[in-house]
């Protein structure tokens, strides 16, 4: 007699998803849209989220060069605050914005560039992942959000995988209060969205990237907020099946009854019509290359349908679990448009 349980996760994962994507004209698509997005918005509780003040105090500024990295204090509501970096480019506005977000980092200084060795500092350059501080160089005006359960954002109890982080004690928490962390992630990721936006001189609309982590609440914050004009996921876009149920991940990884819904490709469906590029590995251990695929043919459907095929790409480099400061710099370049924000 067989006890092994994997028959039965199969069986549950063969059944039908509520938003499984079967548009066939834009008028089906728009009307998925409209619903899958108001129902994640609640899965992710979001729907009644308490607001926040927005308020900013600025902590420190520092000349890195080719622009200057401010770090500030930002309210995000029920009295937390999240530590963003404004990153200035020395150069006359307007400035095409671009909201950032970092992976399973130490904290949000990886992706800005700032490593606390050369040892360290050449494992993440290897792999890009200094991309806030590229995209600065680059001419953009850069906010990172400092992800909760990493950085200066910890609770009472870390553990030591992942880096030094709190995520799997405060996936646990807010959930058993009816929340999630992606959902609280993704809701920091709106409010610095507002106060980024309420500046002067802005060009392009707003983009947003993230590598891995980062790629996930790059990836759901821009399914849900039409604000973000030009998106670019790094090392995540991938089937929840390949990819988190596959192998041990973070806990803050997993939304009870996202697969009830859809898989990840529905997700990033919702995007549509606005550029949207995946960047994966070839060679990528964690999420594997071959679900990316698989969950980009819903994508492309749903860009077919907007008539926009070429406003959606998946960039497969030849490395491992990397960033791609390249392809993420020429898309930003190609879609971001330089009209000032009146």
């Amino acid at each position: 007699m067989a006890f092994n349980l994997q028959h039965h996760l199969n069986f549950i994962y063969s059944s039908p998803r509520k938003f499984a994507f079967n548009a066939r004209t834009l008028k089906d698509y728009l009307i998925w849209q409209t619903d899958f997005r108001a129902e994640l918005t609640r899965l992710l509780c979001l729907e009644n989220h308490p607001p926040a003040s927005l308020a900013t105090e600025s902590i420190q500024t520092i000349d890195r060069g080719s622009y200057t990295e401010e770090k500030l204090s930002l309210d995000v509501g029920e009295g937390v605050q999240a530590p963003v970096y404004l990153l200035t480019p020395k150069q006359e506005p307007p400035y095409k914005p671009v909201l950032v977000f970092h992976g399973h980092d130490p904290s949000a200084q990886y992706c800005l560039g700032n490593y606390p060795d050369e040892e360290t500092a050449r494992a993440n350059l290897a792999v890009d992942n200094n991309y806030a501080k590229a995209l600065a160089e680059a001419g953009y005006l850069v906010c990172v959000v400092e992800q909760r359960g990493m950085g200066e954002r910890l609770s009472d109890i870390v553990q030591d995988v992942f880096s030094h982080s709190s995520c799997r004690h405060l996936s646990f928490f807010y959930q058993l209060h009816g929340r999630t962390l992606l959902g609280e992630r993704v809701w920091d990721g709106m409010c610095a969205a507002t106060w980024l936006l309420s500046r002067n001189n802005l060009a392009g609309g707003l983009g947003c990237t993230g590598h891995s982590g980062g790629g996930t609440t790059t990836l759901f914050l821009s399914a849900l907020d039409e604000r973000i004009k030009t998106i670019v996921v790094g090392g995540y876009f991938n089937s929840f099946r390949g990819s988190i149920l596959a192998m041990e991940h973070c806990e803050c990884n997993y939304v009870p009854h996202i697969l009830e819904l859809a898989e990840m490709g529905y997700v990033a469906a919702l995007i549509a019509p606005r550029p949207f590029c995946a960047i994966n590995g070839e060679k990528d251990d964690i999420y594997p290359v071959q679900f990316a695929h698989e969950q980009y043919e819903t994508v492309r459907k749903a860009y077919e349908l907007n008539n926009a095929s070429q406003a959606c790409q998946l960039s497969i480099h030849p490395s491992e679990h990397a960033y791609n400061n390249q392809v993420s710099r020429d898309w930003f370049s190609e879609w971001m448009k330089t009209t000032p924000k009146e």
